[in-house]
């Protein structure tokens, strides 16, 4: 029973919504129909219909401009624009000969006797060629003879040449340059002449002889800091240095710096680190300093003083390693890539020249005794000494007893001129680093052409330079040849 009560209120509720939902759709047909019949009320059927607007476009074809028609000119006559005359090429005529017109002349022998004053004298007559009068023009004269197969233009003389002071790089002073050249002309302005004699036009003279005058610029130097550990030798280049510094390093091993001012060589090594007191040596010559790193010392050095230096660590283009050595005794160079180097740093090439340190006089002879042998024994295990060789003059260098040669020739180095200088040293670090003291005054030795002496040595400030003086407090004088300095602490004695 509860189920069709159920049953039949649902049926009573779905009729109640379907009646709902009908009425709802026939308000909205009926609004729509009422929409739709007022629009065909509102409508006029018997009004026509609105015709569109019609345009009307009509062609219209535009004629093609005329050509120009070029009219060309009619001939109506034929003229001879020009006529060539043609004559026939004259033939030279040859000149007559010249007519000589034959007189007889009579030859009368006079005696000596008859050969008085106012006697007649004998009159010899000449034929006479008849030819017609010829205006004779002088040709132009080109050259004027100085001497057999020697001629010089006419045109050279007459050019305006100035004085100059300066020939072939000699200074005259006023006065010197007023010698003139005589033309041999009248009224032709004399030249004046820059050198030689008064010279006239057929004459031959010399010239005198000019002196050159030495440039006060020159090349500027390289100082090149070389090894001399066990590791490094032979050594390259050191045979071509004008000035060699021998000093002790840390370890009791020496170093060289090497001075270059003309002589260049293809191969200088190995290359070692700087050292304070190597570097004032280089500002002494006014040089670039070349080297491989260095201490601290030596780079605030450098700093401070604004050397020009090229160091392998930077400026590496002009230096190269050996495969023949190990590293670091294998760092090379040469004089002639440092200087296209130095050129590309912008560093100064020429410098003035200043008062050398040392005179230099062929034939100067020390005063102290002769010596053919020196030895420096700068600590039990290295040796510097040299022997003296008459037949060259010179000295041969050796260490430790074993010849000191160069790598490259083979040839055992060979030295004109030998200064010991001594100087104060002293160790400043646990690494055993040197102070060498070379301002102030000291004592030294010279020797050259199997002599000796005692000299002093003097340095007023850091830039000045080393003056090395005799006995007499004279500045000494060298022969001509290389030189090598040892610098050796001052309580060290050297045998010689």
């Amino acid at each position: 029973m509860p189920i069709n009560r159920y049953r039949t209120k649902r049926l009573k509720q779905s009729k109640k919504s379907f009646l709902g939902r009908s009425f709802l759709i026939s308000i909205i047909l009926n609004i729509i129909l009422l929409y739709a019949f007022g629009n065909i009320i509102a409508f006029d059927f018997t009004g026509p219909l609105p015709e569109e607007e019609i345009i009307l476009v009509s062609l219209v074809e535009i004629p093609a401009p005329k050509q120009p028609v070029s009219k060309k000119p009619e001939i109506t006559e034929e003229k001879t624009i020009a006529q060539l005359e043609v004559k026939p090429k004259a033939e030279p005529i040859s000149p007559e000969p010249p007519k000589i017109k034959e007189e007889t002349t009579e030859t009368k022998v006079v005696s000596k006797e008859e050969l008085t004053e106012g006697a007649p004298k004998v009159e010899v007559k000449t034929p006479e060629i008849e030819t017609e009068p010829v205006s004779v023009v002088p040709p132009t004269q080109t050259k004027e003879s100085l001497g057999e197969d020697i001629s010089v233009s006419t045109e050279y003389f007459k050019q305006t040449i100035t004085s100059r002071k300066e020939v072939k790089g000699e200074i005259f002073e006023p006065g010197e340059s007023q010698l003139q050249v005589n033309l041999g002309e009248k009224e032709e302005e004399n030249i004046e002449a820059t050198y030689g004699t008064v010279v006239n036009p057929g004459e031959i003279t010399t010239l005198p002889e000019v002196k050159e005058k030495e440039s006060p610029f020159g090349s500027r130097p390289l100082s090149i800091m070389v090894e001399n550990s066990e590791g490094s030798r032979p050594q390259s280049g050191l045979n071509k240095a004008n000035i060699v510094y021998e000093a002790l390093a840390e370890g009791g091993i020496t170093r060289f710096l090497a001075i270059y001012y003309d002589q260049d060589t293809e191969e200088v090594g190995p290359i070692r680190s700087a050292r304070p007191y190597f570097v004032s040596k280089s500002l002494e010559h006014q040089a670039i300093y070349v080297h491989v790193g260095g201490s601290e010392e030596a780079y605030n050095f450098i700093k401070e003083e604004k050397i020009d230096d090229i160091n392998e660590f930077v400026d590496f283009q002009p230096f190269w390693r050996s495969q023949d050595r190990n590293p670091p005794h294998n760092l090379y160079t040469s004089t002639i890539k440092l200087r296209k180097e130095a050129n590309k740093l912008g560093y100064i090439e020429m410098i003035k020249k200043q008062e050398y340190q040392f005179e230099i006089d062929r034939n100067e002879i020390l005063t102290g005794r002769e010596t053919d042998y020196i030895a420096i024994p700068y600590n039990s295990n290295y040796t510097v000494s040299y022997k003296y060789l008459p037949e060259s003059m010179k000295y041969l260098r050796f260490m430790n007893g074993e010849p000191h040669i160069d790598a490259k020739t083979k040839e055992q180095l060979a030295v004109d001129n030998i200064i010991i200088q001594f100087a104060g040293t002293k160790i400043i670090d646990e690494e055993g680093r040197l102070s060498i003291d070379f301002v102030g005054k000291g004592t030294g030795l010279l020797f050259f052409k199997g002599n000796s002496t005692e000299i002093t040595w003097e340095k007023p400030d850091l830039r000045a330079r080393t003056l090395f003086l005799d006995g007499e407090g004279n500045r000494i004088a060298l022969t001509p040849g290389n030189v090598w300095i040892q610098i050796v602490p001052s309580d060290l004695t050297v045998e010689y």
